[in-house]
């Protein structure tokens, strides 16, 4: 074995060891699951009011991409995001988005009801949230929505297939597109052809086909499992795991001002190879944030709706406060530095970056997976103080 292949082993060995720490539970993804098909079922069942509408329900979000995180916080909610599709019987010519929105507010209603969840139903702009306490404390995040026309379909698959993206994907995400509701748009509450579009599905078959090689993708005919396949992760879903926490630890005390998932996920999709190691992946999304922030770029493009720009919060008066473009600056490059130092086999660093960068305890377990002697010394956790920008020693 050379010298380089014995470091990427060692290098793949140690982001393995910290990723064990992190990552959710076994039973949290059962739990999560559990939710999924107890809410879908209470939704569809018989006698439910949404029944005439066929109602879709599929999970969205980190739970869907395998990429969920353990809270830093213990206690803090896991959040799970649906998606409520209504099939057929809802048009936006039949129905307002506040009147879609509230067909959904009377089913959740009438589960958090026969749940006995204690927490009240919330209204978000986009959704409706129902707290939930089971061995775990979840939140699920449900949003309403309709197919989008063939219209808007061809719309978006051209702009796809303009965008690079292959023709075939590009048409079959193009097919998972949806009209939702938000409260922050003007025509909410009247009956207008113009609603908010978006399109979680496609971003998922997006996303699982940045994960496999072009034949992988021709024999899955690229379709799209109703819940994660988490049991079997590969390098891009473990990359973005790691990324999630550093950032997390990062803006603990400023979350607001943090890089969004949404930003990290796609540029790491983009960046991805199959078939590479973990270590090698890692380093590939690492130059790829790098030429992001040295473009200095004030775009990052949904790949499923070329014309949405995943970066517009950095220019919405609502968040300047946040300096949401300079902290994700920030943020690449102590991310770039502090991997780059655990990839490099940078001992001395080791336990500093594991404890203080991930907030992750370094235990004697979790020493020897990290190829550390027993007589390595193991710092205690600092507690980052909040501030007006990123504290030390992330602005360095």
């Amino acid at each position: 074995m050379s010298k380089e292949t014995d470091m990427t082993t060692s290098a793949n060995q140690r982001l393995e060891a910290i990723l064990q720490e992190i990552d959710l539970p076994e039973r949290a993804y059962q739990l999560a699951q559990n939710r999924y098909e107890d809410i879908g079922n209470w939704l569809g069942r018989e006698d439910s009011s949404l029944a005439p509408y066929q109602p879709h329900v599929f999970v969205q979000g980190s739970f869907a991409l395998g990429t969920p995180i353990r809270p830093i916080v213990d206690g803090e909610e896991y959040d799970l995001d649906f998606s409520c599709r209504l099939k057929s019987g809802v048009t936006r010519i039949s129905h307002t988005q506040q009147q879609l929105k509230e067909l959904l507010r009377i089913e959740l209603a009438a589960y958090r009801e026969a749940r006995q969840i204690k927490k009240e139903l919330e209204e978000k702009n986009r959704c409706w949230r129902l707290g939930y306490q089971d061995e775990l404390r979840f939140h699920m995040d449900v949003v309403p929505g309709i197919p989008a026309d063939e219209l808007r379909r061809r719309e978006l698959s051209e702009a796809m297939a303009q965008n690079g993206l292959e023709t075939a994907v590009a048409e079959q995400a193009a097919r998972r597109a949806i009209w939702i509701t938000d409260i922050e748009d003007p025509n909410y509450a009247l009956l207008s052809r113009i609603w908010p579009s978006s399109n979680p599905g496609g971003y998922l078959l997006w996303f699982r086909t940045r994960m496999m090689s072009l034949q992988k993708r021709l024999l899955a005919e690229a379709q799209v499992d109703p819940v994660p396949v988490y049991r079997s992760k590969n390098s891009l879903q473990r990359v973005v795991q790691l990324l999630k926490r550093h950032r997390d630890v990062m803006f603990m005390d400023q979350p607001d001002s943090k890089p969004a998932s949404i930003i990290l996920t796609t540029i790491a999709g983009r960046a991805y190879v199959e078939g590479e190691s973990l270590a090698q992946s890692m380093l590939r999304v690492l130059d790829e944030l790098e030429q992001v922030r040295a473009s200095d770029t004030d775009e990052i493009l949904n790949p499923v709706n070329p014309k949405e720009n995943f970066a517009d919060r950095w220019f919405r008066e609502d968040c300047a406060k946040f300096l949401l473009k300079q902290n994700f600056h920030l943020w690449v490059q102590q991310a770039n530095r502090d991997f780059r130092s655990m990839l490099d086999d940078e001992t001395t660093r080791l336990v500093e970056i594991v404890e203080d960068r991930l907030n992750v305890k370094v235990s004697d377990d979790l020493r020897r997976a990290l190829g550390l002697a027993s007589t390595v010394s193991v710092s205690s956790p600092r507690i980052i103080q909040t501030a007006s920008a990123p504290p030390k020693p992330w602005a360095q």
